[in-house]
């Protein structure tokens, strides 16, 4: 795999000695009230964007991204829960397409990598604390320098409301966000959750519900501030076959090892509807899936506000994804 093997050969040449591919904590296990039960899990991912027109610049724009993941505890009781996660991504971006304004090329290869450590504690009255600090760098020259540098540290803290809802506070600090760069950042939800089949969260930083209105359909959306929306409705056909239809909408970015301006970044934004199909056993599974990406551009500046300058648009087209994950 040419991920794994651009990551050995990335890491010989940073002062970095721990960077390995690792990935993000999944806010499930922020929520969750059980302690112990975490598991090893790795993924790996390949996606293809096929050759797509850039408009107004005679030119055209082919993507292969590959993603490896890598979740395990490092020690964990009931009360108790350490563990590391993170992520490794490569983007191929086969192009002459260049950013206008400063006439720039956009960079043919792309990386986030970060990793970090979860704790979790349960107190005896059932109140659960952590911590999660992340360490990465998403450039097209990773820890080039300091500049490319990314830190970012949650506490969080579990409240129960009777025996399955709760109170979520979390401060959020990090050192290169679009939004209070630098500046802690408190949030709150209210985990509501009256059965196994519903479960909604609702307040800031993010908002989100899953509803089973029958045993084999699962309906799932999330919202976070301030482009990202996901939804997904999940059929079981039989088990361990599932189809899915989801529509996603977010965005990449990116800290240009070479840019003039420090406190800028190389955005990319896309719009998909995707199907797919997953077939799950006891520790491994596999997914494939397709479908169509529009609205689809570039930009380099220091928010979104900035996305008519300097920008690169990248007519609508189909793509394909394939994974494999395992578990034990």
């Amino acid at each position: 795999m040419r991920l794994l093997r651009r990551v050995a050969a990335l890491a010989l040449g940073v002062s970095f000695p721990t960077l390995i591919p690792v990935v993000a904590i999944a806010q499930e296990q922020w929520l969750t009230p059980k302690l112990g039960e975490l598991q090893l899990r790795s993924d790996f991912r390949e996606t293809y964007y096929p050759t797509e027109r850039v408009r107004e610049q005679g030119t055209t724009l082919r993507i292969l991204e590959e993603r490896f993941g890598l979740s395990f505890p490092l020690w964990q009781n009931s009360s108790d829960e350490l563990s590391f996660t993170g992520s490794a991504r490569f983007q191929d971006l086969d192009t002459q397409a260049v950013l206008p304004v400063t006439d720039v090329s956009l960079p043919g290869d792309l990386w986030e990598i970060k990793f970090g450590p979860t704790y979790r504690h349960k107190f005896d009255n059932g109140w659960i604390a952590g911590a999660n600090l992340t360490v990465g760098s998403a450039s097209d020259k990773p820890f080039h320098s300091v500049d490319e540098v990314t830190v970012r540290g949650t506490g969080f803290l579990r409240v129960p409301q009777g025996e399955r809802n709760a109170w979520f506070f979390t401060l959020n600090y990090s050192n290169y966000s679009e939004y209070f760069s630098g500046t802690p950042v408190p949030g709150i939800d209210y985990v509501y959750s009256p059965s196994e089949r519903f479960t909604l969260v609702v307040g800031f930083p993010f908002t989100s519900v899953e509803w089973k209105p029958f045993e084999r359909l699962t309906l799932q959306a999330t919202y976070v501030p301030v482009r990202t929306v996901k939804a997904k409705a999940t059929y079981e056909v039989f088990r361990p076959l599932r189809v899915y239809a989801s529509f996603d909408w977010d965005d990449d970015w990116y800290l240009r090892a070479d840019r003039e301006r420090t406190s800028h970044r190389l955005f990319y934004y896309e719009k998909r509807l995707m199907g797919g199909i997953r077939f799950d056993l006891k520790h491994v599974g596999f997914e494939v899936s397709g479908g169509y990406a529009f609205d689809r551009f570039y930009f380099e500046g220091y928010s979104y506000s900035h996305r008519n300058e300097n920008r690169i648009d990248i007519h609508d087209g189909p793509f394909v994804i394939g994974k494999v994950g395992v578990r034990f």
